[in-house]
């Protein structure tokens, strides 16, 4: 297949979008892909520029705000980090969750991160995120204890939470 561009090459990219319910492919060779943004300059998938189009499609869904929220830690706005494609910090992950929830979702099948992370390299810091994980675990735990008026192991786990929390570890 030729790309539809320049009819001259094959085509090597191949995209298809979604658009109000209709779907539209596109075949291009890999120079018409770059020359119309999809690559980036060393031939690669731009990925920002997709995540950015991804997210600037639920952005644009989203109805007007005359001032649109910022992050409070670099102070981007949604429109502006839909515009480039990336996040301004780590925070913006924080403060735009309910907006890019659906994007992340579609892409990844999923919201949670599982890959590799700093920790896997770093024991001390890996066990610290074990015991988060384990404290609101616990805290879950507590809270459902509490609603089903099991005061006993709703104890049982304060002291548990508390244990943690002071460095007793699995002492409890």
């Amino acid at each position: 297949m030729n790309c539809e561009k320049c009819n001259n090459h094959p085509a090597t990219t191949h995209i298809k979008r979604f658009a109000g319910g209709v779907a539209e492919e596109f075949h291009l060779c890999a120079a018409c892909a770059k020359a119309s943004g999809l690559l980036s300059p060393d031939g690669g998938f731009n990925l920002g520029d997709l995540f950015g189009g991804l997210l600037g499609n639920s952005v644009s869904q989203q109805p007007a705000v005359a001032q649109s929220p910022r992050c409070a830690a670099c102070g981007l706005s949604l429109q502006e980090i839909a515009q480039s494609g990336r996040m301004g910090c780590a925070a913006c992950y924080d403060t735009f969750s309910a907006q890019i929830a659906p994007t992340l979702q579609r892409i990844h099948s999923s919201v949670q991160h599982s890959g590799k992370t700093p920790e896997d390299g770093n024991p001390a810091l890996r066990e610290r995120r074990e015991r988060e994980s384990t404290l609101t675990q616990l805290r879950e735990q507590i809270a459902h204890a509490v609603r089903e008026e099991n005061y006993e192991q709703a104890a049982k786990l304060r002291d548990e939470i508390r244990a943690l929390e002071q460095g007793g570890g699995d002492d409890a």
